[in-house]
């Protein structure tokens, strides 16, 4: 591929990378039941990833895992991320959009 052709390509994958743990575990299994979100296994993380826009809902992912999710266990268990994050008090939202993230923070 020239040069010129991989500059018009944009990636627009955000991801977040979440240690396996039983909390990391139960977000993931929760995570993989929304609609476009792909899980990708590795022997010590998830790799969790969507396109242009990943939100990880506080109040759902609690619902969904049955313990309390916040912004504090989110920074425990994840060790990386890609795309622009903005962490609330109600979510976490990953996305490749300037402006969006820009509102959201």
């Amino acid at each position: 591929m020239s040069e010129a052709a991989a500059e018009d390509q944009t990636f627009d994958y955000v991801g977040i990378t979440i240690a396996r743990s039983v909390e990391g575990d139960a977000i993931v299994d929760a995570l993989c039941e929304h609609e476009g979100v792909e899980v990708y296994e590795n022997a010590s993380y998830h790799e969790v990833r969507a396109r242009e826009r990943l939100r990880l809902d506080f109040d759902e992912l609690t619902d969904e895992c049955g313990f309390p999710v916040d912004g504090t266990l989110i920074q425990v268990v994840m060790s990386t991320y890609y795309g622009r994050i903005a962490m609330g008090d109600d979510a976490v939202t990953l996305t490749h959009d300037v402006n969006e993230a820009a509102a959201s923070g």
